[in-house]
């Protein structure tokens, strides 16, 4: 028909589900930071250091897909060292 498609690169759909998974990974205490908002009521010290731990490792895990350079870097990123998460997924532990 004539209509272009254009679909999304590697890049762009890991970054999304990098958001997906940091967003997913806060939205548990998502009410302690609205409820600092609306009342300013004090944020758990664990709860805004994990929360600051999900938002870098975020930064962090887009960083590196951004930066890989080809196929091969890429799929670097996946690749999970001994004892270790591989850097794609290299989220914090979920607080207790």
């Amino acid at each position: 028909d004539g209509n272009q498609i254009i679909y999304d690169g590697l890049k762009t759909i890991w970054i999304n589900k990098t958001k997906t998974t940091a967003n997913t990974l806060l939205a548990p205490t998502d009410w302690q930071v609205i409820a600092k908002a609306e009342r300013d009521r004090d944020i758990d010290e664990a709860v805004a250091t994990y929360r600051a731990a999900v938002i870098s490792a975020c930064t962090t895990i887009e960083g590196a897909i951004t930066d890989a350079a080809n196929m091969a870097a890429f799929q670097a990123l996946f690749d999970a060292p001994v004892g270790g998460n591989a850097p794609i997924h290299d989220w914090p532990d979920a607080i207790d």
